[in-house]
């Protein structure tokens, strides 16, 4: 795994804009960041292009650097996602690898551990120029001279390249003897998210054995979160009748409920530490409260939003399970009811949505 790594072309389009952020937030230019680094100014002028990735340098160098920006006054949000961003650049580059079809696909960074929402967001970053949503509230600091990019993005060849190579990855990823089932999610996941609507009729196939496979839950297994990510991302291509069918059918004991909160409150931060894999879904809920999973899925129950019946049904789930919670905050409380309210008086979503609204009412 280690060979592998050191012959892969290194990216560094993410960190080095985030780089570029925290310097800002300072404020500072690159020349006095680099007095106070010890270095010259070319050498921060190349993290942050990504000419020099940043991901390259010694790791005891890296958390200096972090903890000088940190005494320095940098934006604690924006250096909370500096790993985060450290791996997106890994993933980039591996899934951008020319050799991907004949690499070990055990070697894929993208299957290593379980997505979070940040970590999402900082690749999508870069793959279709949508800012993270941690970064939206952000203002942007200091003049800025001439022209300068809004953010990491990809050539637009190398975006295209992106969601072909992660057909592929999620092809061979399925193809094994023992499928590597989160990579094969995680490539689903990502795939649907191409807004050129190319990847629908694969995703289709996919869907296609993931139900057959699923046929049989009784209870939680490891299909059941790959079947879930293929679902979600037809949801995304436009199709909302494989997810309204998951939610109806794969839910079938409190596992699958478990399941469910559990990888909602991971997904969005409420569980800190990260998982190598899926198997904590289905355990016991653990102390995390649900306050902030909870104001992520009210800020997206609109009928517009491709996901709006999961968010729905995980809404129900969530204040079944932590009971009292919509009363923690009242403004979230409120939005949650007039939300509620509009989906309710409209049609944009399916029935048992609308059951499990009106309880939540």
């Amino acid at each position: 795994m280690a060979s592998q790594g050191r012959s892969r072309r290194q990216r560094g389009g993410v960190t080095g804009y985030l780089l570029k952020l925290l310097r800002e937030s300072i404020p500072l230019t690159q020349e006095q960041l680099a007095i106070e680094l010890g270095m010259d100014r070319a050498t921060v002028q190349s993290w942050e292009s990504g000419r020099r990735p940043f991901t390259a340098v010694a790791f005891g160098q890296a958390i200096a650097t972090r903890q000088k920006l940190a005494m320095l006054g940098a934006n604690a949000r924006l250096l909370a996602a500096l790993d985060d961003a450290a791996e997106a650049d890994v993933i980039l580059a591996a899934t951008l690898d020319a050799k991907v079809e004949r690499t070990d696909v055990t070697e894929q960074p993208l299957g290593w551990s379980v997505l979070t929402h940040r970590l999402t967001d900082l690749i999508l970053w870069a793959v279709l120029g949508q800012p993270p949503t941690f970064l939206r509230s952000l203002a942007v600091y200091g003049p800025r001279r001439g022209p300068v990019a809004s953010g990491p993005l990809l050539l637009a060849d190398e975006r295209a390249a992106f969601f072909t190579q992660l057909h592929v990855l999620a092809d061979r990823a399925a193809g094994r003897r023992n499928p590597e089932v989160l990579l094969h999610r995680q490539a689903c996941f990502l795939a649907g998210m191409d807004p050129t609507g190319a990847p629908a009729q694969w995703l289709a196939q996919n869907s296609v054995r993931s139900t057959q496979r699923a046929a049989v839950f009784h209870t939680w297994s490891p299909l059941w979160p790959d079947a879930r990510s293929v679902a979600t991302s037809l949801a995304n291509q436009g199709d909302p009748e494989p997810l309204r069918d998951f939610i109806a059918r794969a839910h079938p004991d409190d596992a699958c409920e478990r399941a469910a909160l559990n990888y909602s409150a991971y997904w969005v931060g409420e569980i800190p530490y990260r998982q190598r894999d899926d198997s904590f879904m289905p355990a016991a809920l653990s102390d995390w409260r649900g306050s902030r999973l909870l104001r992520h899925l009210v800020e997206r129950l609109d009928g517009g939003h491709p996901f709006v019946d999961l968010n729905i049904h995980n809404t129900w789930a969530l204040l079944t399970a932590r009971r009292g919670l919509a009363l923690d905050d009242p403004t979230i409380g409120n939005a949650l009811a007039d939300r509620s309210a509009i989906l309710l008086d409209g049609d944009s979503v399916s029935e048992q949505s609308r059951k499990e609204l009106t309880s939540i009412v």
